[in-house]
């Protein structure tokens, strides 16, 4: 073992025998202080506790009129160890919960950030309505460090969250808004994955001509980057664009090879597949090729079955 890890041990041993002769605003942060090593440690289950306790004797002895800034610190400690722990309704709620403090304490520019970590939070457990509201949210705040790249960014999350909710209309004006930040501050990539969400909403729209001129400028990007998991989503997408358009062909063309590309990542996005199997079956019907369309289907049946299981204990589960 090495002399620093010794130093480090014997800090931590310190901070535990302290923790038997101190109470009040002491204890409360050695309690702070051994919740920093048991984060560093990845401990992140005890790092919880030790936060939980300390702010339970902060909010006893005054709260956050009183004790504001340290109360920030460790709900943000907490955040943080929700989201290591992939608790993410915890994260929301402990995110929600320090943009209050951050609202107090009159620092804007972390009440933004607090409420778009709570929003980010809320989409990953599918709570879409809650994840517009704190986007929308953090939108109607003063922030004085914004950049077009930011704006950018609230806009397409906001058009995610009303996509998931089946508000297609509303999120091409949300990712039209993105794309215009993002042309801003001169970044193609995210110019892109607005093209390739305009793409799907006008899909979903059946809104041929204008998912055929995202999904092709989505697809000319991936080319040029050469990116093959990105020129897989974009062959799916002029695909379908292809399909609501009634040039089967092309279609067929797209979604084949789309499917070849979306087999070959390790790992594989069952979803995507399925439904990309699910379009090319109606191409092939539209073109006169039942049999093979029902193969299609039949390929893919128990994928979907498995996807659409709802165990007890079995949840199925987003992608920027």
């Amino acid at each position: 073992m090495s002399a620093e890890n010794n130093e480090h041990n014997t800090q931590e041993q310190e901070l535990w025998d302290r923790m038997s002769t101190t109470e009040g605003r002491e204890r409360a942060e050695v309690l702070d202080e051994l919740s920093h090593i048991a984060y560093k440690k990845d401990n992140y289950t005890e790092c919880l506790h030790l936060v939980d306790t300390s702010i339970g004797i902060y909010y006893k002895l005054g709260g956050s009129d009183v004790y504001l800034k340290e109360l920030i610190h460790l709900y943000k400690g907490m955040s943080h160890c929700y989201e290591h722990l992939k608790r993410f309704e915890d994260a929301a709620g402990a995110f929600e919960h320090l943009a209050g403090l951050y609202y107090i304490d009159e620092d804007h520019e972390g009440q933004i950030w607090a409420t778009r970590a709570a929003a980010r939070a809320w989409y990953e457990v599918k709570e879409w309505q809650k994840s517009l509201d704190a986007h929308i949210a953090a939108t109607k705040l003063i922030d004085p460090d914004a950049t077009p790249f930011s704006m950018g960014m609230d806009q397409i999350n906001i058009g995610m969250a009303l996509a998931k909710l089946k508000r297609e209309e509303e999120a091409v004006v949300a990712y039209l808004s993105a794309r215009a930040f993002f042309r801003e501050a001169k970044n193609p990539e995210y110019v892109n994955w607005c093209d390739n969400y305009l793409a799907m909403a006008y899909f979903n729209l059946g809104n041929g001509p204008e998912a055929k001129f995202h999904a092709q400028h989505y697809f000319n990007y991936s080319k040029v980057a050469e990116n093959l998991g990105m020129e897989a989503y974009a062959r799916y997408r002029l695909g379908g664009a292809f399909l609501i358009s009634e040039e089967y062909e092309e279609a067929e063309k797209y979604l084949t090879k789309a499917l070849e590309l979306l087999t070959l990542a390790d790992d594989k996005d069952w979803e995507d597949i399925v439904a990309a199997n699910k379009d090319l079956a109606k191409v092939l019907n539209a073109l006169g090729r039942e049999d093979e369309a029902i193969e299609r289907l039949s390929q893919v049946k128990t994928i979907q079955e498995t996807l659409d299981f709802q165990g007890s204990n079995h949840s199925t589960e987003d992608k920027i």
